[in-house]
């Protein structure tokens, strides 16, 4: 059996983003995920951006209350906000209230840093996606910290995951990121355990992200 809740939709490059494309892995990740889950992301552009992904950066770059959870986590400014998966989650839920797309006190995402493979996988099974980060091999360097949707998986005969399916902004990891094309690419459960954070750990970061409800 194979569920895809991305399958028919539109796929999501970084490459293509105006804000920062070489860091806008995870905020593509996030819009690609909340596609997955079937909310109305074309709703989140803005008219200074017109790709949801920028308009979600824009935000959690410039937000008074995701900036003020990022001073908390990263008072040195090491890392950039939208780097930060607690503001990460904090502005994608932010964002999507003020642009409609969930009640004033909803949730969309839920982020914690250790999710089972059945929570993501039970998340996926009922209509909603994950957004996970990984170490992934790239262009003859050994790995890159990555941030990409999880929108499926695949079962064998007696319900056991045999792959999950990703939605990769930057392309696809098989082939060390030659091919920019990362729509719909099988990640193995093998890879899944060693790539995705935590790394050779059953439980995983992730955000959880609940399928969108009919309004």
């Amino acid at each position: 059996m194979e569920i895809n809740n991305s399958a028919g939709k539109p796929y999501y490059t970084q490459r293509n983003n105006q804000l920062k494309p070489g860091g806008a892995c995870n905020v593509t990740a996030m819009i690609a995920a909340l596609l997955a889950a079937s909310y109305a992301v074309e709703q989140l552009a803005t008219e200074k951006f017109r790709q949801p992904e920028d308009a979600l950066m824009d935000f959690i770059l410039h937000d008074e209350r995701t900036l003020a959870l990022w001073k908390v986590l990263d008072p040195s400014g090491h890392n950039a906000p939208n780097e930060w998966h607690p503001v990460l989650a904090l502005g994608t839920n932010l964002f999507l209230r003020e642009r409609g797309l969930v009640g004033k006190c909803v949730d969309a995402v839920e982020w914690s840093e250790w999710r089972s493979k059945s929570q993501i996988a039970d998340t996926i099974r009922n209509g909603g996606a994950a957004v996970l980060s990984g170490l992934f091999p790239a262009g003859g360097r050994k790995t890159i910290g990555h941030v990409v949707a999880c929108v499926g998986f695949k079962e064998d005969d007696e319900g056991n995951i045999t792959h999950f399916i990703i939605d990769d902004s930057w392309g696809d990891y098989h082939t060390e990121y030659a091919d920019h094309n990362g729509n719909n690419v099988e990640m193995s459960l093998e890879d899944f355990n060693s790539k995705i954070r935590h790394c050779g750990a059953d439980n995983k970061m992730a955000h959880l992200i609940k399928k969108a409800v009919a309004k």
